[in-house]
């Protein structure tokens, strides 16, 4: 069966302006017969809330993981939240090409905690985590069935 590994979000870097730099790189495993096979693959990005988060407490629990990103693959107008690959035997190594995101997208946590330094209010935003989650499924396409016009009755 086919199986995703080592998934890693690389540190996540400011590339100007209001953007930022994503890479992410993972591994895929494949069996000799799944080989020649097409699967899709899909990433997407998810933040997290953590013991200690700046989040009041109980908005984690109930909000959960939150979808903030999935990436895209292909050229407009053909583009598609997942990419095809055929499968080959064995272990292969991927390294995405880089994502350039909105800050605004991968703010999982906002707001601001205020200190006030020596008379002054400094605001400092709520860090955020973000992970990454690679997916690869299997498909099976049925044969095409064409409807008469009006269907038939009986």
């Amino acid at each position: 069966m086919a199986e995703v590994k080592n998934v890693v979000l690389a540190p996540i870097t400011s590339v100007g302006g209001n953007k930022l730099k994503v890479d992410v790189s993972y591994k895929l495993v494949f069996s000799p017969s799944e080989a020649g096979k097409q699967f899709k693959v899909a990433i997407s990005l998810y933040g997290e809330d953590i013991a200690g988060d700046d989040e009041p407490a109980g908005i984690t629990a109930f909000h959960g993981p939150q979808p903030l990103y999935t990436f895209d693959f292909g050229n407009a107008p053909f583009v598609r939240k997942f990419k095809t690959i055929t499968a080959q035997a064995g272990e292969q190594s991927v390294t995405e090409p880089s994502r350039e995101i909105a800050k605004e997208t991968l703010n999982e946590d906002p707001g601001v905690t205020q200190k006030v330094v020596q008379g002054v209010v400094v605001k400092h935003p709520h860090a955020d985590e973000i992970y990454a989650v690679v997916s690869v499924s299997g498909e099976a396409r049925s044969n095409t069935f064409q409807l008469t016009s009006p269907p038939s009755v009986g």
